[in-house]
This record gives structure tokens, C-alpha cells and sequence, in this order.
């Protein structure tokens, strides 16, 4: 009995240390599952990892430089709005206001704004018309404080909305002490009977917005082609060239005129006049001798353009003041 006894008791500890052979077993196995599993799981987790830090990263870096390239937009932006929008030249802020006014997001404002501008330009274009009556009426004995105080305000007004003020030194200044009317300029070369109708030729330059050297330039060509008679008149087979500046009925700046017409000083000058405003270089000549090369090789275009450049470069020297 006591060995039935000591068997069943043998019996039951071998069961139960089978038992916990299984469990260790069971144990090391999922210990060695979950490891490996982690492991892979974590080891397959780590390149995607790298490369979603990888491409955040990136992403950080080109949002900083969007930011970065949006401010010096508009950096560049501020600044050429303030080159443009206040710059002098009202005409210039008119174009850019039109502009703006329709394709901004605020189109009323820049309709308002263009239409301040406007209204501005419009009132100094007829301060400054006013200002050239009041210039020109001004006689001989008018008195040099109000010669000047005209002059003052007619150079303002223009420079306020960027116009190029008339040069009021050299057009029809009836205080000027000689027939020059313009401090650089003098006639004392031109006979006392021809010097009317040397002026109508500065005049009519000076009034189409040209400088002293192209009035001097256009005044030597008329010297030396007609010796200022506006009823010269030259004929050969090929040429029929009348007036002040010879203008040739044949061809060129006279046809299709009549001998009157041209023999008139206004119709022959302001013909002149309408060809040389057509001649940017002669208009962009800085200085006398560029003047009369630019007057005679593009606008009278002579046979003989090298020297006759010469001789009118010393004719229109003589209508300075040394």
C-alpha cells in the first residue's frame, strides 16, 4: 500500500514537472516569437521612419525658403511701387494707376487714385498754359521781380508732376536786353535787317521744345542756304528751292507747295520743324557741333554733307557769346 502510495505520489510529481517543461517551453517560444516579431517590425519600421523625417525635413526647409522668397516678392514689390507710384513724372503714376485700377483687388481705391491724378494733371497743365500767357504778355519794360517770380512758378508748376519746365531763357523773354533772348545766344553776327527773321526761326525751334544748340543749328543752315531772305529761290534742271530754308519743290520737304507757300517764313520754318521733330538724334544732340552735324546729314541732307557740316558749325558758333 505504501508503495501504491509512493508510485501515485512519484507519478503525479513527474506530471507536474512535464507540466512545467511545456509552460517554459510555451514561454521560450512566444519570448522567441514576440523578440523576433518586435525586431522585424521594428527593423522594417525604421527605413520609412527615416525617410517620413527625411521628406519632413524637406518639407520644413522649402516652406522656410517659400517664406523667404514671398518676402523679397514683396520687398521688391514695396520698392518698385514706390519708384513708380510716387515718382515725379505724373504721367508715368497715371499709366500705373490705370493699370492697377484693373487687375488690383482693390480696384475702387486705384480708381480713385487715378482719378486724384488725373484731376492734378489736368489742373497744372492749365496753371502752366496760364502761366506761358502771363510769360509771353509781359513787355519789354516789365519789371525783373516779376519776370522772374513768372518764371519761378512756371518752373515749379512743371516740376511738380515731372514735365520738363520750358527753357523760358531762350523763347520769347521780352526783358531780354537784346534780340538773343537767351543768356548763351546773341544775334550781334546778323545784320540789324535780317535778325527778325532770325528770331522767327529760334522762336518757332525754341517753341517746339528745342534746346539752344538745335535753334542755333536750324538758324546757321537757313543762314548759310538762303542768308535769312525768305524770297530766295534757286532753279536748276533738277531743283526748284525756295525760301528761307530752300526747300525744294521737286522733291523733298517742298513738294506738292507752291512758290507763295514756301516763300512764307511760317509755312517754310514750321515745315523744317515738323521734319526735324522727327530726327531723335538731332533732338538728343548735347552739344553744338552734334546739333548742326545731326541738322545738316539728317534733316537738309546736302550734296556735299562733310564740308558744308564745316561751314555751318562755324556760322552757328558765332551766334554764341564768347
Amino acid at each position: 500500500m505504501a508503495d501504491e502510495t509512493a508510485n501515485v505520489a512519484n507519478t503525479s510529481l513527474e506530471a507536474q514537472r512535464l507540466e512545467l517543461e511545456r509552460y517554459k517551453a510555451k514561454l521560450d517560444f512566444r519570448k522567441f516569437m514576440w523578440g523576433t516579431v518586435v525586431a522585424g517590425v521594428t527593423i522594417a519600421a525604421i527605413p520609412p521612419l527615416f525617410q517620413l523625417a527625411t521628406a519632413y525635413l524637406e518639407y520644413v526647409k522649402s516652406e522656410a525658403a517659400r517664406v523667404m522668397q514671398a518676402q523679397q516678392f514683396r520687398d521688391g514689390y514695396v520698392k518698385d511701387f514706390l519708384n513708380t507710384a510716387l515718382t515725379q513724372d505724373i504721367e508715368v503714376r497715371i499709366r500705373f494707376a490705370k493699370y492697377f485700377s484693373s487687375v488690383s483687388s482693390d480696384k475702387e481705391g486705384w480708381a480713385k487714385y487715378l482719378g486724384d491724378l488725373t484731376e492734378l494733371r489736368n489742373q497744372k497743365k492749365k496753371e502752366i498754359d496760364d502761366l506761358e500767357r502771363a510769360w509771353q504778355k509781359l513787355g519789354p519794360g516789365a519789371e525783373a521781380s516779376e519776370v522772374s517770380r513768372v518764371r519761378r512758378h512756371l518752373a515749379w508748376a512743371s516740376s511738380e508732376i515731372g514735365y520738363a519746365a520750358p527753357n523760358t531763357s531762350a523763347i520769347s523773354n521780352p526783358a531780354a536786353p537784346d534780340e538773343a533772348k537767351g543768356p548763351g545766344l546773341t544775334l550781334s553776327s546778323i545784320p540789324p535787317q535780317r535778325r527778325e527773321m532770325a528770331q522767327k526761326i529760334l522762336d518757332a525751334f525754341a517753341a517746339a521744345g528745342f534746346g539752344q544748340f538745335q535753334q542755333a543749328a536750324a538758324l546757321a543752315t537757313a543762314m548759310a542756304l538762303s542768308n535769312l531772305n525768305a524770297n530766295a529761290r534757286l532753279t536748276t534742271a533738277n531743283e526748284d528751292s525756295v525760301g528761307l530754308f530752300q526747300l525744294n519743290r521737286n522733291a523733298g520737304f517742298g513738294s506738292g507747295r507752291s512758290v507763295e507757300d514756301l516763300q512764307n517764313p511760317d509755312i517754310n520754318i514750321g515745315l523744317v520743324v515738323e521734319q526735324a521733330k522727327k530726327q531723335p538724334v538731332f533732338s538728343a544732340a548735347t552739344s553744338l557741333d552734334e546739333a548742326v552735324d545731326a541738322f545738316t546729314r539728317r534733316i537738309d541732307r546736302p550734296a556735299n554733307p562733310a564740308s558744308e557740316v564745316i561751314r555751318r558749325q562755324q556760322i552757328a558758333r558765332q551766334l554764341f557769346r564768347s
